[in-house]
């Protein structure tokens, strides 16, 4: 089993930058393995984010469907607007009844089904279940607060 985390990051553009919560796996911070400027919903310091990070977080639970008509989830996003018409680092999420697994990762935009053809560094993973949705539930309760 991979072990998710998540690790403080900065992400910056022309005339601003964004500190935010990223995705690591087994240590191994998300970005790092697909770079880009793109970031988490789970922003450290930006309040206008706050919904966002509900929803993804939820998403990645099963609460609520995917970002996408084919159900997956955006993991990173836009630094600027989230807009996933600006293309998002998504993932599909299998819940098992004591793992999930986050597979067939790329990027996708909202506007065209998902290309699996793409070549990408990380394919996928699987987490024990309880700790997942400590983590996730953890991080939910805080950004609802």
């Amino acid at each position: 089993m991979n072990t998710l985390g998540v690790e403080p990051a900065v992400t910056s553009w022309n005339d601003g930058e964004a500190r935010f919560l990223d995705w690591t796996i087994d240590g191994v911070a998300l970005r790092s393995m697909e770079p880009t400027q793109h970031q988490t919903p789970l922003f450290l310091d930006d309040e206008r984010w706050r919904e966002s990070a509900v929803e993804t977080l939820s998403r990645l639970l099963g609460h609520l469907p995917g970002h996408f008509d084919d159900g997956r989830v955006a993991l990173l996003m836009c630094p600027l607007c989230g807009d996933l018409g600006c293309g998002a680092y998504s993932v599909e999420v299998v819940l098992g009844e004591d793992w999930v697994e986050w597979r067939a990762f790329g990027w996708q935009y909202d506007y065209e089904p998902f290309d699996p053809s793409g070549e990408y560094k990380f394919t996928g993973a699987r987490f024990d279940r309880k700790a997942y949705e400590t983590l996730l539930g953890d991080l939910l309760s805080n950004y609802r607060a």
